[in-house]
């Protein structure tokens, strides 16, 4: 079986880090892991030396950034297939095995990447990383739609281009996506989740900092020969929809944004566009939706909280393709009792036969 590198950058995120290294614990395929802290305060010693048996090399202290810390980290150990992984999100249990045999399988192949679920910092699922594609070149110089941690890359096509880009800050994922598909490495699409991504407004990547705007405009640049940077208004429309609190200005564009984005809906007059039933970049659901997320929870997940609209009416849920329960919305929600521990992953179905469009708002569950 082909083996992985693996790097986690870290500072100060001992309190996400367990749950990386717990969704390593639950992998199959023979993987070597460098955890890189960049001199954390937090309790990130308490955490790593729990988790020996899947650490197997690790750097502490003063670094150049993240992008440093994962060119430096995919250095110090071997492995046939490349990945890093944020100390915030982690993998789908067993996925590891699963993209190991695709590569065996798929010898031609230099780059293999699926979907990824958004979810809350307790866990909870949010929604399906909303931008992923079918491989298309061109397309992945104007628009970054592979989610960086569900991406596998083979060490040789890595080291061919030169590996991450360490002066980047923000966009050295996209960067090194581009490099593989200007040297035309071969990248594999795959229908099926492989990370769980936290979103919350402390991440880098919802900041909103100048910086990252620049290193979009340098990648539509340099690979896309753009003149103008048009993935500008994408990003900044996503950024705002993320963010909780707005200034004026600030929801000002998102309106202007979120109006041009409705009217180019309108004019191209195109169907739904869905990802496991939701409508992307929405909450919004057509027919059936699947929900997917991993636990790595200390406490079993004993009940499930659905909010969805509309309210008062009777919704069809199937845990794992079993036979489907009718429950129905009271005041909007149902709850319904179940049990999933620790390395399981929450896997059911909810559709509402009365409405063939409703909407699934918020997840949220008791423990116990």
């Amino acid at each position: 079986m082909l083996t992985f590198a693996i790097v986690i950058p870290h500072l100060n995120q001992a309190h996400f880090l367990t749950t990386a290294l717990e969704s390593l614990r639950h992998q199959d395929a023979p993987l070597n892991l460098a955890v890189m802290d960049g001199g954390s305060k937090d309790h990130f010693s308490e955490v790593v030396n729990r988790y020996d048996d899947v650490i197997s090399r690790m750097s502490s202290g003063h670094d150049l950034g993240q992008a440093d810390a994962i060119y430096k980290g995919i250095e110090m150990v071997d492995g046939d297939i490349v990945a890093w992984l944020n100390a915030d999100d982690y993998y789908f249990p067993h996925i590891l095995e699963k993209i190991s045999r695709l590569f065996a399988e798929h010898p031609e192949v230099d780059i293999i990447y699926g979907d990824a679920v958004h979810v809350r910092p307790d866990g909870m699922f949010l929604s399906y990383f909303p931008g992923i594609e079918d491989f298309n070149r061109s397309r992945l110089f104007k628009s970054c739609y592979l989610c960086q941690p569900a991406c596998f890359v083979r060490r040789k096509a890595y080291e061919e281009v030169g590996g991450v880009d360490s002066s980047l800050i923000y966009t050295m994922d996209w960067d090194l996506w581009c490099r593989l598909a200007r040297e035309e490495k071969r990248f594999l699409r795959v229908n099926e989740p492989m990370a769980a991504v936290r979103y919350y407004q402390g991440t880098k990547t919802l900041s909103g900092d100048k910086t990252r705007y620049e290193e979009i405009w340098r990648i539509q640049r340099i690979y896309g020969g753009f003149k103008i940077p048009t993935a500008w208004p994408g990003f900044y429309w996503f950024d705002l929809a993320c963010k909780d609190k707005k200034t004026f200005s600030e929801k000002v564009f998102f309106s202007l944004l979120q109006g041009a984005r409705l009217l180019k809906k309108k004019i191209e007059g195109s169907k739904p566009d869905l990802i496991y039933g939701f409508q992307r970049w929405e909450k919004k659901v057509f027919g059936a939706c699947m929900i997917q997320f991993p636990w790595y929870g200390e406490k079993a997940v004993r009940e499930i909280i659905l909010k969805m609209r509309p309210g008062e009416t009777t919704y069809l849920i199937s845990f794992a393709g079993s036979r489907p329960e009718a429950f129905i919305a009271k005041r909007g929600e149902i709850r319904m009792p179940v049990y999933f521990e620790k390395g399981s992953i929450v896997n059911f179905s909810v559709s509402c036969p009365s409405s063939p469009a409703w909407e699934l708002y918020k997840l949220s569950c008791e423990l116990g």
